[in-house]
């Protein structure tokens, strides 16, 4: 009955632009239209309007065992996989999945709050003297393949278990959701062990097929695609350089680039948003409003809005071209956010994927 008025070219396209929970629901409407939503076609097309639309804001709460998605009309609470509630310390996003981990980032899961499906992962070589350093999540688009890139520092504890010592080499390890295993990734030999010892936790966000690891004024990139580490770029205003410049944002991905803010030192300080361009040469974007009063900038969400925070007030959503602000919605204590990520609605599933109960 329900495809008597309508071609099936016609009802894939209306329901590629709704959300998951009623394409969900759309699924016992009759038999075509199950067909149609299971297809990995319909899959492809609905995650590529998803984008077009303006991303959601996925929040941990470590201490609290809160999660939610955010959005500028409203804040829904999200129940994680019950093998995860109160653990989660690492939070990225990519295409409707979100790979989330413990502060050791041995124990990993990657899961689809909308379709509230998950798998969970053991990283390899555990060990006590093992320390994940980094972890990043993203994925190959030529070979269609989702992927954990993990660091791992090797350290040397006393006999109570605290760490005296940091090791010489850090080893990189990769999982590929294709092939479900992991694999050894060779770091360069040109990195200095510097680098590696101020390595940020996390990766920033997959950028055009590349992840970027910062660690003493520097990013080091990851081509997903070819498995392969690529050259050092150099922060716009590296921390050890005498610059009249604070950074004030973790790696931002803008419109498929990757960007910081930093903001001018003096009297009349001024937050400018710089870009790397495809030379490898940092370039001023625009300025920010002068009495914007965020003191980190952790996303940029598409349709002219970053996330924001202020130490005081909280959470704060951005329109850079309108000049307005509009503060977060959280149904938690604001104080213990442990991470945030960019969020897309997808029906997106992986070989392996099981229910949450």
């Amino acid at each position: 009955m329900a495809t008597n008025y309508f071609s099936e070219e016609i009802i894939f396209l209306i329901l590629s632009y709704l959300p998951v929970i009623s394409l969900l629901r759309f699924k016992s409407v009759c038999k075509t239209w199950l067909s149609i939503i299971k297809s990995p076609q319909f899959v492809e097309a609905h995650l590529a309007n998803s984008r077009n639309k303006q991303a959601s804001v996925l929040k941990a709460s470590y201490y609290w065992g809160v999660f939610s998605m955010d959005s500028v009309e409203e804040s829904v609470e999200l129940k994680l996989p019950s093998r995860l509630e109160g653990m989660v310390y690492y939070m990225r996003s990519c295409n409707g999945l979100v790979c989330l981990s413990n502060e050791s980032s041995y124990d990993i899961c990657i899961w689809n709050p909308c379709t509230r499906q998950y798998k969970m992962l053991n990283a390899p070589n555990y060990s006590i003297n093992n320390v994940g350093a980094c972890l990043g999540f993203g994925f190959d688009s030529v070979g269609n393949d989702y992927k954990i890139l993990r660091i791992v520092t090797k350290v040397t504890r006393n006999t109570w278990g605290f760490i005296i010592n940091m090791g010489n080499f850090s080893e990189a390890q990769l999982y590929s959701a294709n092939a479900d295993t992991w694999k050894m990734i060779r770091t360069p030999d040109t990195i200095k062990m510097s680098f590696w010892h101020k390595l940020k936790r996390f990766c920033g966000p997959d950028i055009s097929g590349k992840l970027y690891m910062e660690g003493e004024g520097e990013l080091l990139p990851f081509d997903l695609r070819n498995d392969l580490f690529g050259e050092i770029v150099v922060l716009p205003f590296p921390d050890y350089v005498e610059q009249k410049r604070i950074k004030k944002s973790k790696i931002l991905d803008f419109e498929g680039s990757v960007a910081m803010v930093y903001e001018s030192a003096g009297d009349e300080s001024v937050m400018s948003l710089w870009m790397l361009d495809d030379d490898g040469l940092w370039i001023k974007k625009f300025n920010l409003e002068m009495d914007l009063e965020l003191d980190r900038t952790y996303l940029y969400l598409g349709a002219q809005h970053f996330l924001g925070l202020n130490f005081v007030f909280g959470y704060k959503f951005y329109n850079y071209t309108k000049k307005t602000t509009k503060k977060l919605p959280f149904p938690a204590h604001l104080t213990d956010v442990k991470s945030v990520a960019k969020f897309t609605q997808s029906l997106v599933s992986l070989e392996g994927f099981q229910s949450q109960e």
